[in-house]
C-alpha cells in the first residue's frame, strides 16, 4: 500500500511536506519510508536535532527492539525487514498473552532438567510426526524413505545460516533421487490449486512469485530472519512470517 502510494503522489508534495513540518514525527516518518521504499533521497535538509521517533510504532505492531537510528530523519529504524520483505504483523491481545507466557524459558528449564538421551528421542517423534503432519495436508502418502528425508532436514534448522545456497541444500536431501525432478529454483511460473476436470484449464488458488523475482524475493526473506534475530523480535512472530513469506513466493 505504501509503496502504491508512494508512486502515485509526486515527489514535491513529500518534500513540502517535510519543509512545512521539519520536526513533526509524522512528516519524518513519511519522509523515512519514501527513501527507504524507493532508494531516492529528497531534496530537503537533514532533519534538526529532535527526539527519534520509531518507524513502527511497537504498541501497534511488532518491530525491532533493538532499531539503528537514522540520523538524517531523525527516525528509529525498527522495521523487521528490508524493502524486498518486511511483513509486519498486527499486535493482538491474543498475541500478547502468548508471549507473557515465556514458553521459551519454561522449555529451557524443561531441558536442562531432562537427560539428552529423552530429549533426542521426543525431537525425533516430533519431527517424524511433523513431517506426516506436513504430506497429509498436501494429500501425498510419501515413501518411509521420503519421510525420513524430509525429518532429516527439518531437523538441521538453526545448524547453519539461511541462504538461498542453504535452501537448495535443503532441496536437495528432501528430493533424494533428482534424475526426473528439477533442483534449484523455479525457472517457470507456478500456482497452488487444481484443474478444471474438462478442460485441465489451471484454477488456482494461489499464484507464485514470478521466477525472475526469486532471488530478491529469498534475500530479502534471509534478511528479514537475520534483521529479526539480531534485533530481538518475538521469536514465534518472526518464525511465522518468514515461513508465510517462503510459503508464498514458493520458490521450488
Amino acid at each position: 500500500m505504501l509503496a502504491a502510494l508512494v508512486a502515485a503522489v509526486p515527489v514535491a508534495e513529500f518534500e513540502a511536506l517535510v519543509r512545512a513540518t521539519p520536526t513533526g514525527s509524522y512528516a519524518r516518518r513519511a519522509w523515512f519510508l519514501y527513501e527507504w521504499l524507493t532508494a531516492r533521497t529528497l531534496d530537503v535538509p537533514n532533519a534538526p536535532k529532535v527526539r527519534a521517533t520509531p518507524a513502527v510504532d511497537p504498541a501497534q505492531q511488532y518491530s525491532l527492539a533493538d532499531g539503528a537510528i537514522s540520523t538524517r530523519h531523525r527516525v528509529v529504524d525498527n522495521l523487521p525487514g528490508t524493502r524486498a520483505f518486511c511483513p509486519l504483523v498486527r499486535r493482538t491481545l491474543v498475541l500478547d498473552a502468548l508471549a507473557t507466557r515465556r514458553l521459551d524459558e519454561r522449555a529451557r528449564h524443561v531441558l536442562g532438567r531432562t537427560h539428552p538421551d529423552v530429549v533426542a528421542r521426543a525431537a525425533a517423534f516430533l519431527l517424524l510426526s511433523d513431517s506426516r503432519s506436513s504430506f497429509d495436508i498436501e494429500g501425498e502418502r510419501p515413501s518411509p524413505q521420503r519421510a525420513e528425508r524430509w525429518g532429516q532436514a527439518i531437523g538441521q534448522a538453526g545448524t547453519r545460516p539461511l541462504s538461498i545456497e542453504e535452501f537448495e541444500r535443503r532441496q536437495r536431501i528432501v528430493i533424494g533421487d533428482d534424475r526426473f525432478v528439477h533442483l534449484g529454483l523455479r525457472t517457470e511460473g507456478g500456482f497452488v490449486g487444481s484443474h478444471d476436470r474438462d478442460t485441465q484449464a489451471p484454477i488456482p488458488d494461489h499464484i507464485d512469485a514470478r521466477p525472475e523475482d526469486l532471488r530478491d524475493l529469498l534475500r530479502g526473506i534471509v534478511s528479514y530472519v537475520d534483521r529479526v534475530v539480531r534485533g530481538t523480535m518475538d521469536p514465534v512472530v518472526a518464525a511465522a512470517a518468514a515461513a508465510f513469506g517462503f510459503v508464498y513466493v514458493h520458490p521450488f
